[in-house]
């Protein structure tokens, strides 16, 4: 499910929501297959933080995060777009620009969790991740 986010999200692919006519072959299509690599080779690590309840709609979600080291980032989003069907990337750069990363610090999370609009699951694993962040980052 992630990787197929990542590939629509980040990268500009078509919906891989099932519908198409063939399966994935998640073995032998990229981004699928590198980013499959670049899990095994711990190069991207993925944690479950919990499961949460959204009050105002009863769906249950599972709350994860996904840590890539740089290298790894670099590489399997060498395309990223700038937007896609749903909107604009989030970046700290220019508009229209994309970001070489948007920093993992106590400012940027704050003023994410305190004035930006996110959907309560998207603020739970944000919040978690900081709480979490020498675990999820092997410091």
């Amino acid at each position: 499910m992630a990787q197929r986010e990542y590939s629509e999200e980040f990268l500009g692919r078509l919906d891989h929501d099932g519908n198409a006519s063939t399966a994935i072959d998640y073995q032998a299509e990229e981004p699928f297959r590198s980013m499959d690599a670049a899990r095994r080779s711990g190069r991207v690590r993925v944690w479950c933080l919990g499961v949460g309840l959204d009050p105002l709609t009863l769906w249950g979600e599972i709350l994860t995060v996904a840590v890539f080291d740089d290298e790894a980032f670099d590489e399997l989003f060498s395309g990223l777009v700038v937007a896609n069907d749903e909107g604009v990337v989030v970046t700290m750069a220019t508009p229209g620009r994309p970001a070489h990363g948007v920093p993992f610090v106590e400012e940027r999370v704050a003023q994410l969790l305190g004035s930006e609009p996110l959907a309560p699951a998207a603020a739970a694993c944000l919040a978690l991740a900081w709480r979490d962040r020498e675990t999820l980052l092997g410091t």
